[in-house]
């Protein structure tokens, strides 16, 4: 499927309710997509998205309706686009709620997200869903007055008790019908209910700085098998090692070391897994040119040694 084609797609060609859990699953060149849909009410889709690419284009026919969304990020990172110049990022265990609609693209750096999202489209509404939501006291003008701030979104920090209402959707095997609508018609109270919203402290960067970021991980990954510094990238760059490295880190969430680490170790897995190659092949084709330190490395990582690795899988 082409990139262009999944968001209207997604967004118009699903029945008006879910009698079951259902899996959407897209595949793309650079990776794939699992949307697991939840049964609930119509005009209100619940969705797990299980995204491996590093982005998916949007349409703007979005933006011109009556929606509200809220996400839930188990784990990876979103980046949204604010506005012209400011960008924001999702991480780990935050939830994002609001009218704001992506008008161009999703971007994931990491290229790995995993989180639900509550699409509600109040012009698809049946009376049944009207009903349950004042049975419950959900008022979407109360949730939208809460939460629509300037920017249309605002980003809170899960508290424990929200968490695991969105973890038992996600772990429960043989999910009960009653108990996801329950689940989430909780969720919704919960927003609509809360006496303080106290927004989470985010990630943002420029949209220059958002590109030297992306400058600096193209640089970086362009061939794994060669170290660059970030001395030579600043350079390159003509910005400040320092600032380079915490726009990096703003945006992927974890220090350039670190990012790198789990890109060579990743790269690593797969070749272990998926190929012939001896561990001394994986190692220099990974950025390791001493195989020792490269075993030493691997086993911090993964729990076990490069060849313990490959016989097990």
């Amino acid at each position: 499927m082409k990139k262009d084609d999944f968001s209207h797609k997604f967004y118009t060609d699903f029945p008006l309710v879910f009698d079951d859990i259902i899996t959407l699953h897209s595949e793309f060149e650079d990776g794939y997509v699992d949307n697991t849909f939840y049964p609930f009410l119509p005009g209100i889709y619940v969705c797990l998205n299980d995204v491996h690419v590093k982005n998916i284009p949007m349409n703007d026919f979005l933006s011109e309706k009556k929606i509200f969304l809220i996400n839930y990020c188990i784990s990876g990172r979103c980046e949204f686009k604010i506005s012209e110049n400011v960008y924001k990022y999702v991480k780990d265990n935050y939830t994002s709620v609001g009218s704001y609609t992506v008008r161009d693209e999703f971007y994931y750096p990491s290229g790995y997200y995993l989180g639900f999202e509550i699409f509600i489209y109040e012009d698809m509404f049946t009376d049944e869903t009207r009903d349950v939501l004042k049975q419950f006291n959900i008022n979407l003008d109360t949730l939208a007055y809460k939460y629509n701030n300037k920017e249309k979104l605002t980003l809170l920090e899960t508290n424990i008790s929200m968490q695991r209402l969105w973890l038992e959707l996600y772990n429960s095997k043989s999910p009960d019908k009653g108990l996801i609508k329950l689940n989430i018609l909780k969720i919704l109270h919960h927003l609509t209910n809360s006496k303080s919203v106290i927004p989470a402290t985010s990630s943002y960067l420029t949209k220059n700085q958002a590109k030297l970021a992306k400058e600096v991980y193209e640089m970086l990954t362009f061939d794994i098998s060669k170290h660059i510094s970030m001395r030579e990238i600043s350079e390159k760059l003509n910005v400040s090692e320092t600032s380079l490295k915490n726009y990096f880190s703003a945006m992927f969430g974890m220090t350039v070391s670190d990012y790198m680490r789990s890109i060579r170790l990743k790269k690593a897995s797969d070749l272990l897994k998926n190929s012939g190659l001896s561990i001394s092949d994986i190692a220099s084709i990974c950025g390791y040119s001493n195989q020792g330190r490269f075993a030493k490395i691997f086993k911090e990582y993964y729990g076990m040694l490069p060849l313990e690795y490959r016989h097990v899988l």
